[in-house]
């Protein structure tokens, strides 16, 4: 298993993840022109892409979606309302396979299950994909913790969630007080601090490693939100769990398990 964050952040999001032959993008928030570098640069072919997996429609997670189905011949999977809510029709891509909230659907060798996640979009959700006996959990936008989001996550070899911002920073940062609301918002953002509480409650023994994701550029730093991370990892009794932060500029290096 490689899992690969391609980006990450509110400027787009994708991740490769890829079981033996089957590869999944989780996401595709880039351009298509960008999209197909980031690949190519993890020595991936775009053409070999066999799903799209699409966690909610805001633009920073479908933006190239539409145009790198249709170019390399990719379906995607997301549930209906995603897809109505991108003002698309199933037609606009090369395929499309509903996936439904609490469902899971088969593509090859692995099993895509799906959770709802707290979100101010039309049906957004989280997965877990699970093959060869290994189980990668990924949310990446979610308001708050639930204990769908909990349940969703434990139990995985790895865990990619949303580390957004310091409380603080965000209090004395420069957004404006009606975004401020809005990431703050039960539908808004995690927190380092709520991700770290996610994190302690989720974990079990099998982790191997957490990705923090989606941190702000305003309101976060890389360290802040590993260090809130490793303290929760640590507290939950798994010093062992590696924990990485994802970025927008450019892929981590890969996760082999």
């Amino acid at each position: 298993m490689r899992f690969v964050p391609l980006a990450s952040g509110s400027q787009g999001n994708s991740t490769l993840v890829e079981f033996a032959d089957t590869r999944l993008l989780v996401d595709a928030g880039l351009t298509l022109k960008e999209l197909t570098r980031r690949l190519k640069l993890v020595n991936c072919e775009p053409e070999s892409i066999d799903a799209i997996l699409l966690s909610h429609e805001h633009i920073d997670h479908v933006r190239g979606a539409h145009r790198f189905s249709k170019s390399y011949d990719v379906p995607v999977v997301a549930p209906w309302k995603t897809i109505e809510a991108m003002d698309r029709s199933p037609q606009a891509f090369a395929g499309w396979v509903e996936l439904k909230v609490h469902g899971s659907v088969e593509l090859g060798p692995v099993t895509v299950h799906c959770f709802p996640v707290p979100h101010d979009a039309a049906s957004p959700v989280g997965f877990v994909l699970e093959a060869d006996d290994r189980r990668i959990g990924v949310a990446t936008d979610v308001g708050h913790a639930t204990l769908d989001v909990v349940e969703g996550l434990s139990g995985c070899d790895l865990v990619m969630l949303e580390s957004n911002h310091d409380a603080l920073l965000l209090r004395d940062g420069p957004y404006p007080w009606k975004l401020k609301q809005r990431v703050l918002g039960q539908l808004g953002h995690l927190s380092n601090a709520e991700a770290a509480s996610v994190l302690k409650n989720s974990l079990d023994g099998r982790c191997q490693t957490v990705v923090l994701a989606h941190l702000s550029e305003k309101n976060n730093t890389p360290e802040l939100a590993r260090t809130s991370a490793q303290r929760a990892v640590q507290a939950a009794g798994y010093s062992n769990v590696e924990v990485r932060v994802a970025r927008f500029d450019a892929p981590l290096p890969a996760m082999h398990l």
